[in-house]
């Protein structure tokens, strides 16, 4: 397929961090990546990271700046076509509230099931460094940044 006719989607997530924490998600193919989604028409990228984040995990996260792009081809699963995809990073916090899904639920992460996310927690940047199957590096450049911010 001509790469002029190919198929581009954005998409665009939050490097969330509490503390020295990274929040992070267990997706549909049992890979642990950062929450991230794509854009709805008339939405901005910073919007789409924020609801997206809110709707995988119940987390409500503000950004701080921006923390670059990813930019890669993947296959789609339902043409098998080759889809050219732009994500757009920023980096988070925790605005401290959690949206439960269920009686109980609202004190931490709580995965979106119906997405096919089987897990969302924070845990120590090292280990998502070392958990995450795409964006490790985007994490370690996050956490540079704001060790030469502080």
């Amino acid at each position: 397929m001509n790469e002029a006719r190919r198929k581009h989607e954005v998409s665009a997530g939050v490097v969330v961090f509490r503390g020295d924490q990274v929040l992070i998600i267990k997706n549909r193919f049992g890979e642990w990546v950062l929450p991230k989604g794509k854009v709805e028409a008339g939405e901005t990228p910073e919007a789409a990271a924020l609801r997206e984040v809110e709707e995988e995990t119940g987390v409500r996260a503000e950004i701080l700046r921006p923390a670059g792009t990813s930019e890669y081809t993947y296959l789609s699963d339902h043409t098998g076509e080759p889809v050219d995809k732009v994500v757009y990073w920023f980096l988070g916090r925790d605005a401290g509230a959690t949206v439960g899904r269920g009686p109980g639920e609202g004190a931490g992460p709580t995965p979106q099931r119906e997405e096919g996310i089987s897990a969302a927690c924070f845990v120590p940047w090292q280990e998502a460094v070392a958990l995450l199957k795409y964006d490790g590096a985007l994490v370690r450049s996050a956490v540079a940044e704001a060790l030469r911010d502080a």
